[in-house]
């Protein structure tokens, strides 16, 4: 298995939590080349589309031949988005994805529902994994595990 987090050394906050999905904060275009020709195959990105990434990620994953996926969150995160990033890292075994925000704290916060109920992880473990990603935030971890509660 390629160690696409040695393809990107820079990447803010970069963590590889699971096999196929390397995690961070925003990429720059020259880190999503480097994934693209590492085999990366799906950029998911979590920030909204007003939020500044220094240049049009969007057109950058595409002509490297990935695809791009915008999941936006802010604030109140709705189930839809919990079963978005749910269903992109589902798919992720074999297709390598690089999942993003900002920081990673959104990361890291609507991985949880992808731990405890796609991979079986305990709640514990699964927060455990979500802060290392980069989530800080109290409230994002609270929606993340009230969405597990209703969908358990």
């Amino acid at each position: 298995m390629t160690d696409f987090l040695a393809t990107v050394p820079g990447l803010a906050n970069g963590q590889a939590p699971l096999p196929d999905v390397v995690t961070g904060g925003q990429p720059t275009a020259a880190e999503i080349a480097a994934l693209a020709a590492a085999g990366v195959k799906t950029v998911l990105d979590l920030r909204l589309p007003h939020e500044p990434r220094g240049f049009d990620e969007a057109h950058a994953v595409e002509q490297a031949g990935m695809r791009y996926v915008s999941v936006p969150v802010q604030g109140l995160v709705p189930d839809e988005a919990f079963a978005a990033v749910r269903r992109e890292l589902r798919q992720a075994a074999g297709a390598p994805l690089l999942y993003h925000c900002a920081s990673a704290n959104r990361v890291g916060a609507l991985m949880i529902p992808h731990l405890m109920l796609d991979r079986g992880q305990d709640q514990a473990t699964a927060l455990r994994t979500a802060q290392q990603v980069g989530l800080r935030d109290g409230m994002l971890a609270q929606q993340a595990l009230d969405y597990v509660r209703r969908h358990a």
